[in-house]
């Protein structure tokens, strides 16, 4: 048995017909992009004896950590941010994990934003 586009429609909710998801990934100002996106900006990278192992994104346990559970009595904005921190999670460790295995990529941040283009997620053959 393996997952299909339609079972990756169906579960996420990200269309799988559209425009194709492509362009330059822009690495300038992605804390501040993650903090548009879910409101929260990744802390500096501090430990000057190991290199920031977030080049990319940031760490899974950091989203863990800041969306685990949303509170029963979240605003919409709150839900959206929770919701929005969900897609990118599944995203980044599921439908496009990376070699990293630890960190969600900043790559999907402004499509994630950007609901009103109809863009087709997942590249059909």
């Amino acid at each position: 048995m393996s997952i299909t586009l339609e079972d990756i429609a169906m579960i996420s909710g990200l269309p799988i017909e559209g425009r194709a998801l492509t362009g330059k990934v822009r690495a300038a100002g992605w804390p501040q992009r993650v903090a548009a996106l879910v409101g929260v900006e990744p802390e500096p990278w501090t430990d000057e004896t190991r290199k920031d192992p977030r080049p990319s994104g940031v760490l899974f346990s950091w989203i863990q950590r800041h969306f685990h559970r949303c509170p029963r009595d979240a605003s919409p904005l709150v839900v959206e941010r929770f919701a929005s921190a969900y897609l990118w999670n599944l995203l980044t460790q599921v439908v496009f994990p990376d070699g990293t295995g630890d960190t969600a990529s900043w790559m999907f941040l402004d499509p994630l934003r950007d609901w009103d283009v109809k863009w087709s997620w997942v590249r059909r053959h």
